[in-house]
Order: structure tokens, then sequence, then C-alpha cells
């Protein structure tokens, strides 16, 4: 049976339960290798795949359509730019990918992928990077195989590392975010590298004219499967170069190194996932000092049942007089409070009880709430693309309150087949003290159908 494809919010559902970095590579590495010597009928997609060409050379050919409705009730906690026409826009974001395979020898191929992303409906602005990019290349790359485990791989191309807690691929948006440099990967039994040197690409609205950014992402990434019979282990090593990130309501030079270590379990009936990780570095004439620990914990009391808690403890800047910056730099992680809120865990403390059913990957339900608040009063909350959410302007929004908001939330995902994914989210955030002193302070609601075809 075909691999199912799933989206990665998806994989932040299952948590430990899957192997993140595994799902990540079907998107371009779908395992249809069974059809090479497989005379049976094949179904219309398996059409597709393994086509031949000349000589050795096949073609397969695969895509997605996705829909998604979404509807915001006071969208950014009723803080709104003066260009929005509303603060409570609903919005229909459609997603057309396209992606052919060349294989052109065992040990060479070529991928390409063609993105179409569209928004309707909302009469704001078109949210940069996120909502809307006609038509692009989203990716496009070489696989040199360079020994028997060993491959080189060259062009734009989408990274995922982990839990996504730093590099994600962004399924949750209309745009998935993609990465132009060189990628040496190193698979062998239990032990995955990934050592790497990109540019992120900086998207836009209209018809292949995506640009590279100036940022530099580089990096060394080490998966260890079965450490110990209970224990997997990452260790990670990223390089940040970046001009274009805020603190202090103040953009400059960022040199960021980020150290970090990914302990997790395999699925059990107790569940664990940990990650710990420090930064170092200059922005500006500050130096860099910064932490964050990521929990998930879970039980399963029933079949299928489990009852969880995760959360996060992320400190943010202590001081603006002592010549450090304290600030923690997710850099191009998952939105980690999902679409409800674009909020980021950086001077965050956040604390979140959960129940779940999980019944394979057919059915996952989860319910959470996050307690969220701000860790120090000498820093303010950021989004996820490490924009300034709050204050706006330190001389005219300044508060020594810490409470941030509550968020509750519900998300259903059903795959009955290896082709139709669907996902239902509602989501209600009150606003704490922080929000209301420093801006409108209104309360969110959100509400989202997505709907998703692959082959």
């Amino acid at each position: 049976m075909l691999r199912i494809v799933l989206p990665s919010l998806l994989v932040c559902l299952l948590s430990f339960h899957v192997s993140a970095q595994h799902i990540a590579r079907l998107r371009f590495d779908d395992d249809f290798s069974y059809l090479k010597s497989d005379s049976s009928s094949k179904s219309w997609d398996e059409k597709v795949k393994f086509l031949p060409i000349v000589g050795q050379a096949t073609l397969s050919i695969g895509g997605e359509i996705r829909e998604h409705y979404q509807n915001y009730t006071n969208v950014n906690f009723g803080q709104i730019p003066a260009s929005y026409v509303t603060g409570n826009p609903h919005q229909w974001l459609h997603r057309i990918l396209l992606h052919g395979d060349l294989q052109l020898h065992s040990n060479f191929r070529v991928f390409a992928q063609i993105n179409n992303t569209i928004r309707f409906w909302n009469p704001n602005p078109i949210t940069n990077q996120v909502d809307q990019n006609t038509l692009s290349f989203h990716q496009w790359f070489a696989d040199l195989k360079l020994a028997d485990k060993l491959v080189l791989r060259l062009g734009r191309q989408e990274l995922l590392f982990g839990q996504e807690r730093f590099i994600a691929a962004r399924e949750g948006p209309n745009n998935r975010q993609s990465f132009l440099g060189a990628h040496v990967i190193h698979q062998a039994k239990r032990i995955r590298t990934d050592l790497f040197y990109t540019h992120p690409i900086r998207l836009n609205q209209g018809a292949f004219d995506d640009e590279k950014s100036t940022e530099k992402l580089a990096g060394l990434h080490v998966k260890y499967d079965r450490v110990l019979k209970f224990l997997n282990a990452d260790a990670f090593y990223y390089y940040f170069e970046s001009k274009a990130r805020e603190y202090y309501s103040s953009i400059g030079v960022e040199n960021r190194h980020t150290l970090g270590v990914h302990l997790y379990s395999n699925p059990q009936r107790f569940n664990y996932d940990f990650e710990f990780s420090r930064q170092m570095g200059t922005f500006k004439s500050l130096d860099i000092r910064a932490m964050m620990a990521v929990w998930d914990v879970n039980l399963a009391v029933m079949p299928h049942r489990f009852i969880g808690f995760s959360g996060n403890y992320v400190p943010g800047d202590q001081s603006t007089q002592d010549g450090q910056l304290n600030t923690f730099n997710t850099m191009f992680a998952r939105p980690p409070f999902g679409q409800t809120v674009a909020l980021n865990i950086s001077n965050t403390l956040n604390l979140s009880p959960y129940i779940r059913y999980q019944n394979g990957t057919k059915w996952i339900a989860t319910a959470r709430a996050s307690f969220v608040q701000r860790t120090s009063a000498y820093d303010g909350v950021y989004t996820p693309n490490m924009s300034q959410l709050r204050p706006y302007d330190p001389e005219k929004m300044t508060s020594d309150a810490l409470k941030l908001c509550d968020i509750y939330a519900v998300d259903v995902n059903y795959v009955p087949t290896k082709h139709y994914f669907f996902q239902a989210e509602l989501g209600y955030c009150k606003a704490g003290t922080y929000l209301k002193e420093t801006g409108a302070g209104q309360n969110v609601i959100y509400f989202a159908v997505r709907n998703a075809i692959k082959f």
C-alpha cells in the first residue's frame, strides 16, 4: 500500500508518535518502488508513477489540491493596522502543488514542484509570505548519490527537523517555506545526519517573482533512533544570520548560534518529548544569551485515549542595560499555537494540559488549553517570524503585567484514505492583562475547515 502523505500539522498532533523527519521526506520521496516489480492492476494515481522515458530514466508525477476556509473574530486581539478593512475577516485559501520526479539513473534524479496559492474573500491586505503566491517553483533540486548512504542535494528545497521548533515546512499557512542551497544527507540504519547551508526564499504574490533572501541558515542535525530501548535522540547546531528580525523595536545585524538536544520516546503507553537549547551570538552591539525548554508527556488511560501535559519555558530579555539580548529566536519554526493567534513562544511560560483520541493515523482529535504569560516584563511578545506583536512603540505601550492569554482549542483530523485529509479547528483565545493594557485586548475566536486531496 502507498505511504500516506500527511500534512505537517498532523505530524505536530501525532507529536512523538511519528517521526516528523520521515514524514517530511514523503512530499518528494514517496516510496512507490514496489510498482517496478508489481504487475498487478494499478490505481489511477499509481499509473503516473515510474513512467518509462529513455533507457533507465523514469518520471513519477504527484500533487496535492488543498482548500482551506478560515473565520476570525477580533484577529490579532482586535489590534489591526490602519490599512485593514475589518478585524473579523473570513477567507478561502486555495492551494495546488504539482511535482515531477525524474529518475535519470539510480545515482541521480531531478525533482521539481510547482506551487499555486490564492486567497479569496478577505478584504484586508494580503499577508506577505503566507497567503498568496500565484505561481512559482516551490522546489527544484537535483540529488546526486555520492556513496551507498550519502546524497548531495542542490537547489530549492524544503527543510524540516524534529518537531519543527526551529526549521519547518510550515504546513498550516497557505504557503510552505523553502530554502535555496546545498544539503548533504547521510542515512545509516539508525542514524541520519543532515549538513546544510541555505538562504531562505522570500515569497512574493505574483508569478515566478520569488527571491533569495539575504538571511543565511546553516546547520548540522543528527537523528539517532533507539539510542536505548525507549529513547531516541536528536542533537543539532544551527547558524543563523539576518538583518530582518526585530528586537527592542529595532532591526539590526544578528549572528546567532543554536545548540540543542531533543529526547523522545517510541510509541507506547507513556510517551515523552523534551527539547532543550541555548543560543549565543550578537545582535548589533549586544551579546545574545538565550535558552528554551519545551516538553510534552502523555499517558494512555484507555486504548486510543490519552491525557497529556505540554508546555514551554522561554525566558525573555532581563534588562535593557546589561549589554545582553536574552530574547530567543525560533527562526523558521511552525506556529506554536496554531492558526488561532500569531504568537511565538519567545518570552513566554506556557502550561498546556490536553486530552487526545488517536486511532492510528485515521482519527486524531485533541482538546487543549494553553495558559500563557510573559516571563519578563523587560521584553515584548513576538510573532512566529520574530517581529514584535507588542509593543509597537515602547514609549507609549508599557506594562508590567505578565498575563498574555488563555487559549482553548479543539482540532479533529480524519484521514480515511491515502488520498484524502480533513481537518476542523475551533479556537478561543481570552486576552490577558498585558494585551489589554498595551492594545485593544479583544478575545479571539477562530474556526477553520481544511480539505486536501493527494496523489
